[in-house]
């Protein structure tokens, strides 16, 4: 008996068992681990399926068979395997879940329910008008899905349908739904009689003497065949020869029936078009090979860190050796001169791009053409581009570490893609390049002990544009909270007179203005002024965030949308005296970005505002349009979130604001001073000019003298990081210590509470008791409408994980044990949180 173990894109723990029969294998001889299969899965469910390994000589048991075999060959190689199985087992997630989330899903085509009516059905009892409805639209449309069905009709479809089943009405059969479909194109190729018999030919082509249009067209065909290198077997694309004979249409279609010429459909590469070979190439700066395993660029301007990326592709690309290069984000535009752009010059014909924005069918395609590439090639993508496969991996660089969406926070794996790209790289023999201006404290620490490399390039060792003659701008703090009281900034606004009168005197110059609000949407809540309650998000302890520009309200943790109310949904107020006057009770408070954008447009309405932010980039649409307007320099004014970093816009800059800082320093972390400071100091880095040219830097505050804006003005990020390290040190946090934050679920609060405490206790008596804290209700104690409670276990640093993973694993089997119920909740791990 064959039996395979097999990885199932379900978060359930562990492989499952499958028999393989003979006939399925017996004309695939490579078949093995990688390979992919259709698997039947509970009642009558089919799932794609990764075979993890293979015992041909395996005990004779009762297991499900494959129902399907789809790949002849391991489209996954060992390593990729051996890359999943650490991961489900550090970040103590099911390898499932890292199926799921490491294959584009057009490769994993999973089974759908398909309804049809049953024939010649009798009902025995009545029919509502909606199953009447249901059974008639199933006659009309013929067999579809619930979710078809569901569509077409308008509405949920649950109850009528299972009822509808239970009386015979409607059959359910279980279809395989593929996602990725190859693209196909038109070729003719030569009727097979003509292709080796050139007597027949010959013959052919003087029985055409009375259609010349049709023998015109055949000999362009042949002769299209020779010029690209084909005999008289091969294949042309239809439009080709119709370009080459305009007109040809009716010449073509005769061929065709006369049986001449033979139209086949033949899958076509969606890459080519996204590949070519730069027309000039840019200057590559020299650069010393790697010597450690693990290095950290310290650069001191964007410029110098580019510089030296590249130059370490070009070389790495020239050995023959393979690069993965991680971006924090796709939302960076590239323009004409960009970096990205300099990354396709360099690599030609072996750029790779891989993130969402490439479109599914592009995603499987890049990643079956990786799986079996042997040749150079540079993959540019996120943090999922951590997965593909490449076989000669020589380079990994991750730019920006420092950036948080390197670590996918929301659904598991919970992996921070610097981490898993250390260990990837270890175990290929790659070496790792962490290129940043603003290191991380986790990385920086880890360089300053020697376990990584550091280069820190000095000023006069500048690769690119002549540094050593620019100047960072200098920092003013305008104190928000006194202007306020004195009344100088007016009630509902945040825009100071003073930043207005720079924004216009900035302007006159013929400069741009960058302002930056780090907060979505318009106003952050909404309260009632009469009863004084904050209007909640129904299904999460938060409150819900104006956003004008879609007119509603959104939760930004579950998606919940709704419309801004005119009364109280508590008290039912509509409108409330105040000492001007009556005025609405549901009040708008504090300042989104969508404000700013308004209370400029208010101020200042000749000249235009250009807003950045994620909901500009919701889109490809709406991200090339931004792409358009940037290019265009029309806007004298840019207005965005963090994410206005990283675009093109820094070429005539005068002046650069942060409207409010409390609102970028106004996370509950212990991560968040050092988050903004890496932007702002980003900021100030990337705006550096010659003295003359150096634009203003204003900071809005309610507090002038914290020592946050002092240190940010001395501009020493060392010494800022130092004092970091340093509190971080006393206070037992990372990178001293390493976290993992324990995750428990559930809408009984009840069980919640009780489940909790029992795996607490279970933990405190597996490791330390000190390294392990009592149950806690987080700040946002409900989420999607389930209660939360969370354990926070720490490790020192030096030591290793693996007793801590034994550790998780046997106190959740111990509280599965001993508390049943605890089945109902959702418990999953989120190791090193951000």
């Amino acid at each position: 008996m064959i039996r395979i173990e097999v990885i199932i894109p379900l978060a359930l723990e562990g492989l499952f068992s499958y028999a393989l029969p003979e006939q399925l294998i017996g004309a695939m001889p490579d078949f093995g681990a990688g390979c992919r299969v259709v698997v039947p899965f509970g009642g009558k469910r089919y799932y794609t399926g990764v075979v993890f390994s293979i015992d041909r000589e395996a005990e004779a048991t009762i297991c499900k068979e494959v129902e399907q075999i789809l790949d002849a060959t391991p489209i996954l190689p060992a390593a990729t395997l051996r890359q999943w199985e650490w991961m489900a087992y550090y970040y103590a997630c099911p390898m499932g879940s890292i199926l799921r989330d490491a294959l584009p899903s057009g490769l994993l085509p999973e089974s759908k329910t398909m309804l049809s009516l049953v024939e010649n059905f009798v009902a025995k009892e009545a029919l509502s008008e909606g199953e009447m409805y249901l059974l008639d639209t199933l006659g009309e449309k013929g067999t579809m899905t619930a979710e078809q069905l569901e569509r077409l009709v308008g509405r949920r479809l649950t109850r009528p349908l299972l009822r509808l089943i239970e009386l015979g009405a409607i059959c359910t059969e279980e279809a395989l739904q593929p996602r990725y479909r190859p693209k196909l194109a038109r070729y003719l190729r030569l009727a097979p009689e003509y292709q080796t018999n050139e007597e027949a030919l010959s013959s052919l082509v003087e029985g055409l003497a009375r259609a010349p249009r049709q023998a015109e067209l055949l000999m362009t065909f042949l002769h299209e065949l020779e010029s690209t290198g084909q005999d008289y077997s091969g294949a042309l694309h239809r439009t080709a020869l119709l370009e080459a004979v305009p007109k040809g249409d009716a010449s073509l279609r005769a061929l065709i029936e006369k049986g001449v010429l033979q139209q086949v459909l033949e899958p076509v590469s969606r890459l080519k078009q996204m590949q070519g070979e730069g027309s000039e190439l840019p200057s590559i700066a020299d650069v010393a090979p790697l010597t450690h395993p693990v290095t950290l660029y310290y650069g001191r301007t964007a410029e110098d860190k580019e510089a030296y990326v590249l130059g370490q592709i070009a070389a790495t690309l020239e050995r023959g050796g393979q690069v993965l290069y991680l971006t924090p984000s796709v939302h960076s535009v590239p323009s004409a001169t960009g970096f990205m752009q300099r990354l396709a010059e360099v690599a030609g014909a072996n750029y790779y791009p891989y993130h969402t924005l490439i479109g599914e069918a592009v995603r499987v395609e890049t990643f079956l053409r990786l799986a079996q590439l042997e040749t150079p090639a540079l993959v540019v993508g996120t943090r999922s581009a951590i997965y593909v496969p490449l076989s000669r991996l020589s380079l990994v660089i991750i730019d920006e570490e420092q950036e948080y969406l390197y670590k996918q926070q929301l659904v598991a794996p919970r992996y921070h893609a610097r981490d898993v790209a250390l260990w990837r790289a270890h175990q290929a023999g790659a070496k790792v390049l962490l290129a940043t201006l603003t290191p991380s404290a986790e990385v920086l620490f880890h360089a300053l002990r020697g376990k990584y490399q550091l280069l820190r390039p000095e000023e006069s060792s500048s690769l690119s544009s002549p540094a050593p003659q620019f100047v960072l701008p200098s920092i003013e703090a305008i104190d928000l909270k006194r202007l306020r009281q004195i009344r100088e900034v007016e009630w509902g606004h945040t825009l100071t007179t003073y930043l207005i009168d720079e924004i216009r005197s900035t302007i006159a110059r013929g400069k741009k203005v960058l302002l930056l609000q780090n907060r979505r949407g318009y106003a952050p809540y909404v309260m009632c002024d009469a009863c004084q309650t904050r209007l909640l998000c129904p299904h999460c302890d938060v409150s819900l965030t104006y956003h004008r520009t879609r007119a509603a309200l959104l939760c930004h943790y579950c998606g919940y949308a709704t419309a801004l109310p005119e009364a109280c949904p508590t008290c039912g107020a509509t409108e409330v005296m105040t000492k001007v006057g009556q005025k609405p009770a549901l009040r708008q408070v504090g300042y989104g970005i969508e404000r700013v954008e308004e209370e400029l447009k208010e101020r200042l309405p000749a000249y235009e505002v250009l807003r950045i932010d994620s909901d500009t980039f919701s889109s490809q649409k709406k991200r090339m349009e931004l792409l358009e307007q940037i290019e265009s320099g029309s806007a004298e004014i840019l207005l965005g979130t963090q994410l206005i970093r990283n675009q093109p816009i820094w070429e005539g800059i005068g002046l650069i604001a942060v409207v409010q800082l409390d609102a970028v320093l106004g996370v509950p972390d212990f991560r968040s001073e050092e988050r903004a400071y890496q932007l702002l100091y980003q900021l100030r880095l990337r705006s550096r000019a010659p003295e003359k040219d150096c634009p203003r830097y204003l900071i809005q505050t309610n507090s002038t003298e914290q020592t946050f804006i002092q240190s940010l003005r001395s501009g020493d990020y060392d010494a800022f990081i130092s004092d970091v390290l340093a509190e971080r040190e006393a206070t037992n946090f990372p990178p001293f210590t390493r976290l993992t934050h324990l995750w428990l679920r559930g809408k009984d609060e009840r069980l919640l509470a009780s489940a909790s405490l029992v795996l607490s206790q279970y933990l405190k008596g597996l490791l330390p008791q000190e390294r392990v804290t009592s149950p806690q209700i987080p700040s946002v104690a409900r989420l999607e409408g389930y209660y939360l409670r969370q354990i926070v276990i720490r490790r020192p640093f030096q030591q290793s994980y693996r007793e801590e993973r034994a550790a998780f694993a046997s106190a959740l089997q111990q509280l599965r044990l001993s508390l049943p119920e605890s089945k109902r909740l959702q418990i999953y791990f989120d190791v090193d949180p951000l």
